[in-house]
């Protein structure tokens, strides 16, 4: 799945379908993995002001996979990646 795009140069690649996502640092570190009913407009929202971790985070690249089961293949990727930003 891990195929790293650029933020937010890349958000025009992403549909608007329910899937899962994963934002990295500069590193293409893991540091958060997040689902939304529409990949674009979430993705074109990050990264989430609430999320005082992200904030403190590089965000520069994302991740996505299309999926009508995307709050499993979140909880999958959790337990996978152990992201950061997930523990807040």
């Amino acid at each position: 799945m891990m195929n790293w795009h650029n933020l937010p140069e890349d958000l025009k690649l992403v549909p608007d379908t329910e899937g899962v996502f994963i934002l990295g640092d500069a590193y293409h570190n893991i540091v958060y993995v997040g689902r939304a009913d529409n990949l674009n407009k979430r993705l074109s929202e990050q990264p989430d002001p609430q999320n005082p971790c992200l904030m403190r985070k590089d965000i520069q690249y994302f991740a996505f996979e299309e999926n009508p089961n995307s709050e499993g293949r979140e909880r999958e990727l959790i337990n996978e990646y152990n992201p950061e930003c997930n523990c807040t």
